[in-house]
Parts: C-alpha cells; structure tokens; sequence
C-alpha cells in the first residue's frame, strides 16, 4: 500500500487542523480547533493522525531549486559528500563550510515543520482522549494515540538533535496568552522524548509489530525508542551505562521478536517496501507525491547516452572517493549498481554508459528510469540499522568492547551480508560497530545524528574512528568545532520570541 491516507482525507485535515498562522510558538492564532465539536467518531480521528504524516515527507521537500531536498542538507552536513552540480544556493554552501547563518532557509524548514507537526500531535492527543465512550473502539483508540505520541516524541527527538535546547510545548494553542515559550533544556526534551516514546510503546503494545500500510508500528515504535535511548546514552546527556543498557534492551526486543529480516540482497533495499527489512518509510506515489532523489541523484554532467527518463537535474550529491576507499576489501557494498555505481545500461538498450565517476545508486528507481516518475518510499528506520544500534549498545554498555553472542550475532549478520567470508568475531568493539554504521547507513541521513552523539568521525584515510572535534572530512573546508554541532535557531523565530538565546 503505498499511501495511508487519501488526497481529499489529508486536505481536510490540513484545512482544519492547522492553524492559519505562520508560527505555533510565537504568533497569535487566528483560529482553533475545537475538539469537542470535531472529534466525533473514528473516521474523524484516523483523518487526523493521518494529517500528521505529511509532515514527515518534509524531508524530501524543495522550494528553493531541484535537488535541494533536505535530505541534501543534511548528507553536506557530515561531509563525506560532495556536489557535482556548479549551481546550487548559498544554503547548501553554508552547509560544507560548517558556517550555517540563523536566515539559511533549511534552518527555518526543519524547525517550522516540526512545530507545526508537534501543534497537530498535541491536538489530537487531547481531542482523541477526551472522544466519549463509545465513539470509537479501545484498539483504535490506543492505535492512533500511540501514533501521535509517537510522533510528538519524533519531531522532538529531531528538534534537540539539530537545535539543543528548545521550546518544550505539550498542549495544543487555545487562546494568545504565553507565547513566547521559554527554552527547555536538553535534559527536560530528552526526558519527554522517551516518555513519549514509552507511552507510545504501551498504547501500541498490543498491536502488530509490522504493516505494510506505512503508519507506524510497535516495531516502529521500539526502533526509534532504541535510537533515542542510545542518543541519550551518549552526547549531549552522556547518561553512560546505564541508557545504552535500556537502549540494548529495547533493540533486542525488535531482533527478539523475529517479526523482521535482513534482505538477502542489497538490490531489495531499493525494490520491496513496507516488510522485510523495511521498519518504517515515507510513502510515496509516482503520480501524486513523487520522489525525487532518482533525479536529483543522476550523474552529473549528464551522460552522452541517456540512462534514465527521468527529468534529469542530477549531481545533487555524491560521495567522495576517500569515503568509498575506506570500505574494506572485497565489501559487496562497494561493488557495481550496490551502493554506488559508475556506469549503468542506456535509455535505449544499446549498451552500458560510463558515468565518469561514483554516484549514488542507494535510491535508483528503475520504474523512473523508464516511466520518467519516482513512486519509490524513502526509508527512515531499517532493521540493519537496529541491529547495530543493538551491537554499539552492548558494546558500551560493557566498557567498549563486547564477547555477548546476541550483540556478536547483531552486528555479524550486517557484516556478514558484506563480507560473506569474513569469520564471525568472537568480540566487538564500539567503534568496530561505529565503523560499520558508517558504511551501511551512508547517505541515509544517519551519518550525522551519529557524529553528534558519539563525537566520533570516519577518518578518510585510515577508515578509523577518531575524535570528531577538530578532524576536517573531505568535502568540509574547516574542521569541526562545538559550534557546528548545532544549527542557529532560526532568525525569523528569535525575531517571534527573545527567549530563543544561547548561553
């Protein structure tokens, strides 16, 4: 199923739901919705949760030029990635020289959307708690609450990541009093993030692990908990032992449940959705909600011979050929049209064209190379990506290195997909496992988030871990400093609220 929601549902939902103002925190709403007149009945309350979805494709949104997606913003930022194209904005620049003005627009996006989304979760939660007795059933009613604080904790998870402390804000905009929020500190965000989480988790815990409609799941939920845990164990927080030990837990109760796989072969990571090794995706559809990372991951110039019907844009982003060198010898991932590719068979079947270079193949939609339209999802949480959350946790937890077989098998079964003749280790290390999150979740918009809580870098020479402060990757032109890990808040929102000031 490729979407879970209908055009006219989320229009609606958009139309009522949304304030008309420009800003959740800051600005005096114009108008509200009333929850005792709009939750009525089931159908009302899936037609909300559903609106909150769409808030997640933001990061395949473009509003300043083709293939300046966020998610493009975000590969720049860890800087083992580089441009092909000439053209591209200032925003984008910013984003290598490590230099990101408070006025650059992806600043704005992320922090917008999040609100938005957060002021929509905080609505529904109250509207669909307070729904009378018998308007909608106990499953349902867990299901879609369990989704919205999920989600709550989602957007907020983002927003510390990228921003530290932020405006903690748990009910929905009623009246123009106290809107210029005091900040929150990390502390108290990540404290409600994993009480979100854990809400989530009961409410869902019941229900399926998995679905192939998108929404989110108990699987999905206890992915991301993991992922939140494992954040909160290391920077900023450094909770230490004692979180990346409930970080471990929570991941082992999604390989426990054997409700997920790893695929066989990698060429599945870009053709089966929904299942599998798939936890949770953006949905898309070729013709309504296209995605456009096929295009604007072509090469770049285009190539003599056409590849590919899409509208080629293309050279939006590659990785670097010191990134690619680190991978082990013989790694299956670095072989053709796995991970990257340097030729692929022409439009017209006449042959192989040589593109020049390394691109990116993670996100080649063959229906696009010959339709012209990318329909395919853009996965956000995969179970590779669990399994290694499971490893580095143990790991951790354990003082750096580990001899537990659950956490050895884990990070094996990743490894082993790569490197099928490689012996299974009978210890691993935190930074054996970092090594290999780098290299399986490269261009996933992982990488980042990863640098930031571990203060670790891939060195582009040696493929080892080392500090992340003070180490330059290939693309950046300075080195990493305290100050890069965070983005300004953005100018427009300190203008709204004085409060959003750093020490």
């Amino acid at each position: 199923m490729k979407k879970i929601y209908s055009n006219i549902s989320w229009l609606i939902v958009l139309a009522v739901i949304i304030t008309s103002c420009d800003s959740f925190l800051e600005e005096k709403p114009k108008t509200f919705l009333n929850p005792d007149s709009y939750y009525q009945n089931e159908k009302q309350a899936l037609a909300a949760v559903n609106g909150i979805y769409t808030f997640v494709d933001n990061i395949m949104d473009s509003d300043i030029e083709p293939g300046s997606q966020s998610f493009i913003f975000m590969e720049f930022m860890h800087g083992y990635g580089e441009r092909m194209r000439g053209s591209g904005t200032q925003d984008l620049a910013q984003a290598n020289s490590l230099l990101i003005a408070d006025n650059n627009s992806y600043v704005q996006r992320f922090w917008e959307t999040a609100y938005r989304a957060i002021e929509n979760c905080n609505g529904i939660i109250e509207g669909i708690e307070s729904m009378a007795e018998g308007t909608i059933s106990e499953t349902k009613k867990n299901q879609y609450l369990g989704e919205a604080y999920f989600l709550r904790g989602y957007f907020y998870f983002n927003l510390v990541r990228l921003y530290g402390p932020v405006p903690l804000k748990l009910t929905p905009t009623k009246d123009v009093t106290n809107t210029e929020i005091e900040l929150s500190s990390m502390e108290v965000v990540y404290t409600q993030i994993d009480a979100d989480m854990t809400k989530a988790g009961e409410l869902m815990e019941s229900l399926d692990w998995t679905n192939t409609s998108g929404r989110v799941t108990k699987g999905t939920v206890k992915s991301m908990h993991a992922k939140v845990l494992l954040t909160m164990a290391g920077y900023p927080l450094q909770k230490g032992t004692e979180y990346y030990t409930k970080a471990y837990n929570m991941a082992k109760q999604v390989y426990a449940s054997g409700k997920f796989h790893l695929f066989d072969t990698y060429e599945k990571l870009r053709t089966v959705e929904n299942s599998g090794e798939i936890i949770w995706s953006i949905q898309r559809e070729a013709d309504n909600a296209g995605n456009p990372l096929h295009s604007a991951l072509l090469a770049y110039p285009a190539p003599v011979k056409a590849v590919s019907a899409s509208a080629a844009y293309g050279g939006a982003i590659t990785v670097t050929q010191m990134f690619f060198d680190t991978y082990p010898e013989g790694d299956k991932r670095k072989d053709e049209r796995k991970f990257y590719y340097t030729q692929q068979e022409a439009l017209d079947k006449s042959g192989m064209v040589d593109l020049g270079r390394l691109y990116i193949y993670k996100y080649w939609d063959q229906n696009a190379a010959e339709v012209g339209k990318s329909g395919a999802n853009f996965t956000l949480l995969r179970y590779a990506d669990v399994l290694l959350m499971m490893a580095e946790a143990k790991a951790q937890a354990d003082g750096g290195t580990t001899t537990d077989a659950d956490a050895i098998e884990a990070y094996y079964s990743v490894r082993k997909r790569a490197l099928p003749q490689e012996a299974k280790p009978t210890s691993i290390t935190a930074d054996k496992v970092l090594q290999e999150r780098f290299w399986e979740l490269a261009f996933e918009n992982q990488t980042w988030y990863d640098m930031v809580r571990t203060r670790k870098a891939l060195h582009a020479v040696t493929g080892q871990m080392v500090n992340m402060i003070g180490y330059q990757t290939p693309s950046h032109t300075a080195p990493f400093t305290e100050a890069s890990l965070l983005l300004p808040y953005p100018i427009r929102e300190k203008r709204l609220n004085p409060n959003l000031k750093r020490d």
